[in-house]
């Protein structure tokens, strides 16, 4: 397939034959109806995961869907929730997986992470520190059991991440971003007690990527994460501290070496992750 990303280099739209647009927000709509109108297949890859649905208009994303020739989501459970809010016709509805770097797999320099940050014995947690990730409510938990969590990932709100690090104490950590795929990152994932991801929606790449470094996984309760992970990681309800602060207790207790999550998180692996996709695509071209 040949692959160009929207914007002032791209070609005439009567040169390609399907556009993948991602997101069912505003400002999207008026191009897909432009391309909808020269005749264009449309796969629709919506990306959403909705706590309160009054923040998206469902005459918005039913508009999107509409204009879709294919709706696609990265899980089952991404599928439901978003049919519980909002219109899909069967035929519409598609399914891929998440696609990991294989890189994660390889092997990172022992000690690099922490001999460049003088931390040991820490949980680690990748995202944009906000509200709906919960980093808050870890850093309570973590500190009163006294494991210094590294969080890497902006902010999106001051207040929010002032109280973060208040509440994590002095042994914590806050990064705002490292490498991807990079040494050090995976020498973060590697030194790690446990990777931690206790969010108001379903953890995502940076859990499966961390599964694939070896990490033992403590992540929120739901669907997503029964449907990707099964039995091999230790789940808590975000919204109770006490449920975290037990489910700390039984992912140390876990076996360092999680060589079978390894092996089952393998089927994520890009290039053959993105198969899925393609056979999708050359579909709706069809």
């Amino acid at each position: 397939m040949i692959v160009d990303i929207y914007g002032p280099y791209s070609r005439s739209i009567d040169d390609y034959d399907v556009v993948l647009h991602f997101s069912v927000h505003g400002g999207g709509l008026e191009l897909l109806k432009e391309a909808k109108a020269h005749g264009k297949k449309i796969a629709l890859w919506p990306n959403l995961w909705v706590r309160n649905p009054a923040e998206v208009p469902a005459s918005l994303v039913d508009a999107h869907v509409n204009l879709a020739d294919a709706v696609i989501f990265k899980s089952v459970s991404e599928e439901q929730h978003f049919r519980g809010r909002f219109s899909l016709p069967d035929e519409k509805a598609r399914r891929v997986v998440l696609g990991a770097d294989g890189a994660y797999l390889r092997p990172a320099p022992e000690h690099l992470f922490k001999s460049l940050y003088g931390i040991e014995n820490y949980a680690l947690w990748f995202g944009v520190i906000e509200p709906n990730k919960n980093q808050l409510a870890a850093c309570h938990v973590l500190r009163d059991k006294g494991i210094p969590c590294v969080f890497v990932g902006r902010s999106r709100e001051e207040a929010y991440f002032n109280a973060c690090r208040e509440a994590a104490g002095e042994n914590a950590l806050f990064l705002k971003g490292l490498p991807q795929k990079s040494e050090i990152v995976r020498a973060a994932l590697r030194e790690a007690l446990f990777y931690v991801e206790v969010s108001h929606e379903p953890p995502g790449l940076s859990a499966i990527e961390a599964g694939l470094a070896g990490c033992r996984l403590l992540l929120s309760d739901s669907d997503w994460s029964r449907e990707h992970f099964g039995e091999r990681a230790v789940y808590a309800n975000p919204n109770d501290e006490a449920d975290i602060a037990r489910a700390v207790d039984e992912v140390l207790a876990l076996p360092s070496d999680q060589r079978m999550l390894v092996n089952e998180l393998r089927r994520f692996c890009l290039p053959e992750a993105i198969d899925p996709l393609i056979e999708i695509l050359e579909g709706v071209a069809r």
